[in-house]
């Protein structure tokens, strides 16, 4: 039985807190947040304090999970490595790469293994596409566009591109393997200008031989989880909100007839199958849980480690740069290995 503890009851914390005691194999043992209030309704068996120190500091406990805000990261994470504990952060590791390359390091040094929480990483459909595309079956892609919007929550310590793009950044980078070379980003801040918290955010990430924009606010009528990725074989559309189809892989004739008269056979584009592949539904949050044991239990690399949480905050970083410079930003080569 392996003891962990959790630390974070927040918007996402309550969510761990209903996996973790039904994950077979491991024992929460502790449960920490920094408002009293939160821990009022913890069933009597599991233990609570206010003071994640204390919790670091007993040997009883070999992993931890991290659920607080991405400000409170580094330093909480630092001091569990530091400990010797296995740990899960949720997303965003760090607030820029110098801290997610220490906390790395101090992982490394400690032989502890070091997860990020990049969830859709975990999501059946997800997995279900990064094997389309790496059998080569959908041709050449040539755009994606993804669009991340809702009404809240609405976070005070981060905007909206730390809290929301980063999804879309790890996705990209686990379905295509490759940083993008160019990023150029806007943003707009209405309801906390005195912290200048980014509400909306359009972001267009420029790779070798494909475009991506992304789209992001916390601050709209509807809830919108959904990808759209144009290939020369295939139209694909991710439906996050769509519980029981999340895929649609239409047919497109466009390579073939870009090689005849396109504008003539316009309407020929239109004629294709439509596939919606049965995906299981698995919660992602379980399957990543899970991952995460089970690295620990057998030494192995997690999915989503350090050297990925470090190019998906590398891009967040030029993201950050190019709103506030207003112009395109090259994309720094890290040597993360």
């Amino acid at each position: 039985m392996l003891n962990v503890d959790l630390i974070g009851l927040g918007y996402w914390g309550k969510n761990y807190l209903r996996v973790l005691q039904n994950i077979k194999g491991i024992e929460l043992k502790y449960v920490c947040d920094s408002n009293p209030e939160a821990l009022k309704d913890i069933p009597s068996h599991i233990r609570t304090t206010l003071d994640y120190e204390e919790i670091a500091k007993d040997e009883d406990i070999k992993a931890a999970f991290l659920v607080t805000p991405a400000s409170t990261h580094y330093e909480i994470a630092k001091l569990f490595l530091e400990q010797g504990k296995h740990l899960l952060v949720e997303k965003p590791l760090t607030m820029n790469v110098k801290e997610a390359f220490d906390l790395a390091r101090i992982a490394k040094e400690n032989k502890v293994i070091l997860m990020v929480g990049h969830i859709y990483c975990f999501h059946p459909a997800i997995q279900y596409l990064r094997k389309l595309i790496k059998s080569r079956k959908l041709g050449k892609v040539f755009y994606g566009i993804a669009i991340r919007i809702g009404l809240g929550p609405i976070r005070q310590d981060a905007s909206c591109t730390w809290d929301l793009a980063t999804h879309d950044i790890a996705i990209l980078d686990y379905l295509f393997n490759n940083m993008p070379i160019y990023v150029t980003a806007t943003a707009t801040t209405f309801l906390q200008r005195d912290r200048n918290i980014y509400d909306y955010a359009y972001i267009h990430l420029e790779y070798p031989e494909m475009q991506f924009a992304i789209t992001t606010s916390w601050y709209a009528a509807e809830k919108i989880r959904s990808w759209y990725i144009a290939t020369s074989k295939y139209l694909i559309k991710f439906d996050d909100m769509n519980k029981e189809w999340p895929l649609s892989i239409y047919q497109s004739n466009v390579e073939k007839i870009m090689k005849e008269e396109l504008i003539k056979k316009q309407s020929e584009i239109y004629k294709g199958k439509l596939y919606m592949p049965r995906i299981e539904k698995e919660e992602p949050l379980i399957k990543q849980v899970e991952h995460f044991i089970n690295c620990i239990r057998f030494n192995k690399e997690p999915l989503t480690n350090a050297s990925q949480a470090i190019r998906v905050i590398s891009i967040l970083e030029a993201v950050e740069e190019s709103i506030k410079k207003g112009k395109k930003v090259e994309l720094k080569n890290y040597d993360i290995e």
